[in-house]
């Protein structure tokens, strides 16, 4: 009798113990790495769309300000020839009823109105966008030396929330020379 259990194939309950805790170990480390990667995903689309919806602003300024006969800012307090805004406010060359272009800060949104009609929210609901508390944009008048032309410069930051709700943020601006 004694042989014949000696004999017999299989598992003693030692060698079934091992081979389920490293079938554990190994499913436990496969999931932590699946969880990463797809929590890098949701990281990266919010980069993207932070990126993106900043392009897509600082395009709609460089549009803005393409052919712009004025820009009205608040007058020049201090006299040094620059100042600060929440709000660009231009008038192209063109005689077209869009006539004054406003961009505006509000509310954590850019937003555009043309001609005086409605204002229009450029960003999505996604993303907020702030800036430094005296003005998105500077403008600078020409200095008369040909060294510094007239200019308008714009910055702001663009900032979003990720799937698991850690922020992220990024810091946009242009600069642009105005001729005349």
């Amino acid at each position: 009798m004694r042989n014949k259990f000696k004999n017999q194939k299989g598992f003693t309950l030692i060698e079934t113990v091992i081979y389920i805790a490293l079938f554990a170990f190994i499913m436990t480390g496969a999931l932590v790495s699946i969880y990463g990667i797809l929590g890098s995903s949701a990281r990266n689309q919010t980069k993207a769309m932070v990126q993106e919806e900043g392009s897509f602003l600082l395009g709609k300024i460089d549009w803005a300000l393409s052919g712009v006969e004025t820009i009205n800012l608040p007058d020049d307090s201090d006299g040094d020839g620059i100042e600060l805004d929440l709000t660009l406010s231009v008038k192209k060359f063109d005689t077209s009823p869009e006539n004054p272009i406003v961009i505006t800060l509000s509310g954590g949104d850019f937003t555009i109105s043309r001609g005086g009609g409605a204002a229009q929210t450029l960003n999505n609901t996604d993303v907020t966008v702030s800036c430094d508390p005296l003005g998105c944009f500077t403008y600078r008048a020409e200095t008369g030396d040909g060294i510094n032309p007239e200019s308008l410069e714009a910055k702001f930051n663009v900032s979003a929330l990720t799937s698991e709700g850690l922020p992220f943020s990024q810091d946009f601006s242009t600069i642009k020379y105005l001729r005349k």
